[in-house]
């Protein structure tokens, strides 16, 4: 009927998007269960992605839900690849509802970003030019640097998740945003490393690691779930379950921190290099 293995980055994305579903329809979770002969409990276990749904079930619900056509096709793949420990998929939204509901649920998320500002702490301009440079159409762009923005609540919500930002130099200094977007995107920077669950540490360019030069990652943790890796790349995505292999990702967060500038003296070059910024606009 189900299966206790889950909680895996596809069962995150089926239960996050089943609740989505439900919750359009005007469901609550026992309303639910009575339909498909269930326990409410089982229908809070998928939408957590603690428990995957038997394909007999998978179908009941979308059944029930009125999810057809490639909604349906979607929802039955993440169900029927549940048990895989990490996903690699083209693109970044197929993964999206996955991180976000990493991003909801997570105690602590360490974001390594040598050479732009991570999505969290990003204004809607600074997003929606780093997304028009990546090759995305303006609407899409500006679609997508919506999306990105909405997911900062996470940050100020009650209990917040705690973001340590690992930021390289190089994004303070260089961007392919026009002055104006980027002082305000240093402003903006300045201001959430004044939050209480944000701390915000810098990589000087003079000491540059490993761990910075294989590009941008994160890693969420939770207080009762495994921890979790996501990389975002130029067209593709990958979420990393796997124990040793996010074994080393946490041993590179302890290498970065010994190098990183501390949060004052991060706070301290963020705001020199707004002056500078503010000498040329």
């Amino acid at each position: 009927m189900v299966s206790s293995n889950a909680d895996t980055p596809r069962a995150r994305a089926f239960g996050a998007q089943l609740r989505e579903v439900r919750k359009e329809r005007g469901l609550t979770t026992r309303k639910l269960a009575e339909l498909i002969g269930r326990n409410d409990s089982h229908i809070s276990r998928w939408e957590n992605g603690r428990l995957i749904p038997s394909p007999e079930d998978t179908a009941t619900v979308l059944a029930v839900l009125g999810v057809s056509g490639a909604d349906r096709e979607l929802l039955l793949e993440l169900a029927r690849d549940a048990l895989d420990p990490n996903w690699i998929a083209p693109g970044v939204d197929r993964q999206l509802a996955a991180l976000t509901e990493y991003e909801r649920t997570a105690k602590r998320m360490t974001n390594v970003e040598p050479l732009i500002i991570p999505g969290l702490l990003q204004t809607y301009d600074y997003a929606r030019h780093i997304m028009s440079a990546f090759g995305n159409p303006r609407g899409e762009a500006e679609q997508r640097a919506t999306l990105r923005v909405g997911r900062q609540h996470v940050l100020t919500d009650s209990p917040p998740t705690n973001l340590v930002a690992i930021i390289g130099e190089y994004a303070l200094r260089y961007s392919v945003c026009p002055d104006d977007v980027m002082l305000a995107q240093l402003e903006h920077l300045l201001r959430n490393s004044e939050l209480d669950s944000v701390e915000i540490r810098i990589v000087p360019l003079a000491t540059p690691t490993p761990a910075m030069l294989n590009g941008s990652w994160a890693l969420l943790e939770f207080d009762r779930a495994k921890p979790v890796v996501h990389h975002e790349h130029f067209r593709s995505s990958a979420t990393i379950t796997e124990g040793k292999s996010v074994e080393k990702y946490q041993a590179s967060v302890g290498t970065l921190l010994e190098v990183a500038m501390s949060p004052d003296e991060s706070r301290k070059l963020i705001a020199e290099v707004i002056e500078r910024e503010e000498r040329v606009t």
